[in-house]
């Protein structure tokens, strides 16, 4: 950052007509078109995929799904990813298929679960996330060991195949687990995955690290990118894994881990060719509340700039954020970062000058 850079933040709403907007974004199931005109999100209340116009602010179309029968998706969606073909993948807790945007199930859709239950305890589950050319890319959760890693697919290939990396990342250090009587909870890092990066090859990244691996599916090489921040720690340092009934050693625990660095997504600027990645710290007050996950009372924001070969360009301290932006995307080379202003979608919107 210099000292020409410029920071500005404005907020907008979306107009719903006569209708009713869903006021979260979920980014499992939400995305929007390469050029960021539009916005997809589905909608729990009427149980339908919105189309929002970002140029115009408004919503311009819904399409309603099923819950049940032949064409039913489920009662609750987990995951939505768009495929080619003017197709969606839709996928609950208990099924998953492919649909058109009629609302027709076309095809069933069981890479991994052999007609199970994806709650089911004693196997792999796979969690979509993005698809690429005939690829779809997502996580690849065994639920017997307890981990989780990067895999990917296509109707070419005879079974999933995985990107090993949660060694990498040292994913093992920073899971943490707390069971009381039938209450289970779990603070597990999580992978981040960019699929726009040089035709083919895909970016991964973690929640606990600066660090990038570029992954050719072509040749399965993967490369490496490093970076030296000055605003904070490259990564988490310290070893937090823990599987306890102590409710007070978790919460001592969970507040250490998310005191340390964490790092979000990478957004791609189509405009600009390059990236944005925010990067955060956190601060949490004495006292807890009992039975939930300790809160923050401070978040402290930051900035990575990429060029289009991730090379670090800037890094910046953003205080006009003090919470974490959980779904945000760059339109018109602004970041967009979606919240609910009294029950309404709403998009506050940073736009970074002088850079």
């Amino acid at each position: 950052m210099t000292s020409d850079t410029v920071l500005s933040i404005d907020t907008v709403l979306i107009d719903p007509g006569s209708q009713l907007v869903f006021p979260y974004i979920i980014p499992e199931r939400s995305f929007f078109t390469e050029d960021t005109r539009y916005l997809f999100n589905f909608n729990d209340f009427d149980h339908t995929l919105e189309k929002i116009d970002l140029e115009k602010l408004e919503l311009a179309e819904k399409y309603p799904f099923e819950k049940e029968g032949p064409h039913g998706t489920g009662n609750y969606v987990d995951y939505l990813v768009p495929l080619d073909s003017g197709r969606l993948l839709i996928q609950t807790s208990s099924q998953a298929g492919i649909f058109d945007w009629a609302g027709s199930k076309l095809e069933e859709f069981d890479p991994l679960l052999e007609g199970a239950s994806m709650m089911s305890y004693d196997r792999k589950v796979f969690l979509p996330v993005k698809s690429s050319g005939d690829r779809m890319y997502g996580f690849v959760h065994d639920n017997v060991a307890n981990t989780s890693e990067v895999g990917y697919f296509s109707p070419t290939m005879d079974n999933v195949l995985t990107i090993s990396l949660a060694e990498e990342f040292r994913h093992a250090d920073f899971i943490l687990a707390h069971t009381e009587g039938n209450t289970h909870r779990r603070s597990a890092p999580g992978f981040t995955i960019q699929t726009y990066y040089k035709e083919s090859n895909i970016v991964v990244g973690s929640t606990v690290s600066s660090s990038l691996f570029v992954f050719d599916p072509e040749t399965h090489q993967l490369s490496k990118r490093e970076y030296n921040l000055r605003l904070t720690a490259n990564e988490k340092k310290g070893v937090y894994t823990l599987d306890t009934e102590d409710e007070a050693l978790f919460q001592r625990a969970f507040v250490s881990l998310h005191e340390e660095v964490t790092f979000g997504p990478l957004l791609w600027d189509a405009g600009g060719e390059r990236y944005y990645r925010f990067y955060y710290e956190l601060t949490f007050p004495k006292e807890q509340a009992s039975g939930t996950f300790p809160k923050a009372n401070a978040t402290y924001m930051y900035l990575m700039v990429m060029d289009r070969d991730l090379n670090l360009l800037a890094e910046m301290p953003i205080p006009q954020l003090d919470y974490t932006p959980y779904f945000s995307f760059v339109r018109n080379s602004n970041i967009w970062i979606a919240t609910n202003l009294e029950d309404e979608l709403g998009f506050v919107r940073l736009s970074i000058m002088g850079l």
